[in-house]
Parts: C-alpha cells; structure tokens; sequence
C-alpha cells in the first residue's frame, strides 16, 4: 500500500512539474523568438536595428514592473489562475505580432506580453514549492529552469529554419498553437496542482468551522492562527538583508549573463575578427550546455546543502572565462569549448539559486519573493542592451567581457550574503522557539 501511494506521488510529481515546465519552455521560446528575425523585420517593418532593441528593452520594463504584483496576486488568489492569465496574455500578443505589419502595435505587444511573461516564475515556484516532494524539489526546481534555457537555446534554430521554409510569420503563429496546446494540458490537470497560501487558507477556514460551529468563521481562524497581511509581508520580505542581497544577484547575474547571451558573437566579431558563424557556434554552445547544467545542478541542490558555495564557485570559474575570452584570441575549438564550460558553469548556478530563494522565503510568500528577485533580473535584462551595445559602438568592445566578470564577481558576493543572513535568521527563530 506505502509502495502505491509512493508511485501516486511520484507520478503527480512528475505530471505537475512536466506541465508547468512546459509552460516554461515556452515563456523563453517567447522571449528568444524574435531577436534572431531582426534582419527580417528590420526590411520589412523598415525600422533601425535600435528601434527592434527598443523592442526586448520595453518587455523587460514591463516584467520588471508586474513581477512582484503578480507574486502577491499568486500568493493572495491562487497560482493557477494567475499562470493562465498570464500565458494568455503571452499567447494574444504573439498571435496579433504574427498578423500586423505596424511597428507601434508591436511593440505595444511586447509590452503586453512582458507583462504575461512576470506570472511564470512567481506562479510556477508556488505550484512547485506546494506540490512536489521535499526530497525531489531540487531536481524539480532545476527541471523546470532547464525547460526555460531549453527553450531559449531551441528558439532561435526552430524559428529561423520556418523563415527560410515559410516565413517568419508562420513561425510565430505556429508558436502559438503550441501555446494553447500546453494551456489546455495544464487545464487537464488542475486539480493536481497545489497552490500555497490560498489552499492553506482554505483548510484552516474548514478547521475553524469544525472547531467553532456555528461561530464566525473569520474570528475562528484568527485564533487558530494570527496571520500577518499581505502589507505587513511585504515590508518583512523588503526589509531582508537576505532577500536583498538575491535581489543584487538577479540583477547582477542578468547584466552579467546578458553580455554572455545578447553581444558574444557581436563583441568577439569586434574585439578578434573571429567569423560570425564560430562565435554562433561558441553561443551555441554556451546556451545549450546551461540547460544540462541545470540538470546536474539539481541533482547538487539534492545532495548539497551549501548552496552558496556552489553558486559561488560557479560564478568564480564564469568570471575567469570572460577575462580569458577577453584578453584571448582563441582558436574557433577552444572559443566554443570555453563557451560551452562556461554555460555548464551558469546552469549549475540555477537550482542552488532556486533553493536560496526557497530558504529565504517566510510562510506563505513565496510568491512575493519570487516575484521581487526576478524583478531585480528584469531590471539588468532591461540595462544590459543599451550598455553593452553602446561600449560596442564607441570601440570598447574588450569592456563587454571585462564587466561580464566583474558583474559575475559581486553576484559571487550578493550568494554569500543571502546565505549568511538566511543562517542568521534561522539560528534566530531557533533561539526563540527553544
């Protein structure tokens, strides 16, 4: 009988974090599919190469902005219904930029679907966090962050082979439909999933009825529990040290990565003379070996509980990568072999990351604090465009891979801090409990 309800479990598991991975998947397949087709509509929307940057700048202002309301509407309503809106509004945005040939109205679109896009991880967190095993949420965790890079590395490759066949048009549509397919296969399985805050609720409410009768039920579970506010949450989460300092790293560790992911192949094109297609092939390289590093950083996460120093170690070995690129003009072998170690190193980093967060976050917040540190990753996605591109322009193309490092080198920091404070305040409610 143990041995059923164990494989129940495990199969829920599987099914829940299956799903809402896919989910994920998606969400950077979104955010990776246009980028590669500048060319293309940089002819026939007639608009600057700046303008389409404008593009990716204005959907991380809009994430940045609704991230952490979406994690207070998660931890407050529910995650499920928070996710559906949210790909919803994803699925709208691309279906009507598949359709118009008005700049404006795109970028009003992008604008709409990075709004769409600050839901998933607030409302997948939550969903992971509430219904997986406590023994298999560092490999769900780096499941579902290995879905994302999946996605990111598979978008660009998928996208451009629909253009030379069809157009890229049709490839955003046929995006789409994938979309709602993967919408209707998270409704098939509502059930299955468990959400934080607003299932606890529920349960103390049917408690308290049982134990006051006919009593008010809202006085009933005030003195079953006394419950802080979402406002008095917020300024517990805000007020941090350990919180902060993940924040930092997400912002941090975006300026950092984003130099890596949006002006390697631009930047070493610039700085060596290196052809376009090696660099391609080094980023290549780069984003597909952070998605098996995801994977192997769960397995860590599970085994290690020194998060920190994996993090960190990661970072450190990242950040010598971008100085040796920098001052090296490598053979086109070894340029990818480098790239490719260190995106392992950058998906390791992920599910420590993830399990940080976890540590760091009260009772029932989660949602919050998901949503407030990826806020800070918004705001470096939303920098990183305009400051690297603009070093390119003025010839200081070797600064792209210097400040990589040294952004790589304070995320190293912001890891250690989030870890201190978090064993701080742990051996401080330990203290008051005894």
């Amino acid at each position: 009988m143990a041995d059923t309800a164990a494989a129940g479990a495990l199969r829920q598991d599987v099914e829940v974090v299956g799903l809402v991975s896919s989910g994920h998947f998606m969400s950077h397949y979104y955010t990776m599919m246009l980028p590669p087709l500048f060319p293309f509509l940089h002819d026939e929307l007639g608009v600057s190469y700046a303008a389409l940057g404008l593009l990716l700048s204005l959907k991380h202002i809009s994430a940045g902005t609704v991230q952490l309301p979406a994690g207070i509407m998660v931890d407050k309503y529910g995650a499920r219904m928070i996710l559906m809106a949210g790909f919803a509004l994803i699925v709208l945005s691309y279906f009507v930029i598949s359709l118009t040939a008005n700049f404006w109205l795109i970028a009003a679109m992008f604008l709409l679907a990075g709004c769409g896009n600050a839901v998933f991880h607030p409302a997948d967190y939550s969903i992971i966090n509430g219904t997986v095993n406590e023994g298999r949420l560092g490999r769900s965790f780096s499941i579902h962050t290995f879905a994302g890079h999946l996605g990111s590395a598979v978008a660009p490759v998928v996208l451009l082979t629909m253009t030379a066949i069809w157009n890229w048009r049709v490839g955003v549509l046929a995006s789409v439909i994938v979309g709602v397919a993967i919408m209707l296969g998270l409704a098939t399985r509502w059930s299955k999933m468990h959400e934080g805050i607003a299932k606890r609720m529920k349960k103390k409410k049917k408690d308290a009825e049982d134990v006051s009768g006919s009593e008010n039920v809202e006085n009933a579970v005030s003195r079953v529990e006394h419950n802080p506010s979402t406002w008095q949450l917020l300024v517990q989460i805000m007020r941090s040290p350990a919180i902060i300092f993940l924040f930092l790293f997400f912002s941090m560790q975006s300026l950092g990565s984003g130099a890596m992911k949006s002006f390697a192949v631009a930047g070493l094109v610039t700085l060596h003379n290196t052809p376009a297609a090696a660099a391609g092939g080094a980023l290549t390289g780069f984003l597909f070996a952070s998605a098996i590093g995801v994977l192997l950083g769960g397995v860590i996460a599970d085994k290690n509980n020194r998060h920190d120093l994996v993090a960190f170690g990661a970072l450190i070995m990242t950040a010598a990568i971008c100085l040796l690129v920098a001052k090296v003009n490598l053979h086109y072998a070894l340029l990818t072999f480098v790239f490719t170690v260190a995106g392992l190193f950058q998906g390791i980093i992920r599910p420590a990351r993830d399990m940080m967060i976890r540590a760091a976050s009260p009772g029932g917040s989660m949602g919050k604090v998901v949503g407030l540190v990826f806020s800070g990753e918004a705001i470096g996605g939303a920098i990183a465009p305009v400051l690297f591109g603009f070093l390119i322009d003025i010839g200081q193309t070797v600064m792209v891979f210097y400040l990589s490092a040294i952004f790589m080198l304070l995320c190293g920091l912001s890891v250690y801090g989030s870890y201190r404070h978090s064993r701080a305040q742990a051996r401080a409610a330990l203290k008051a409990a005894q």
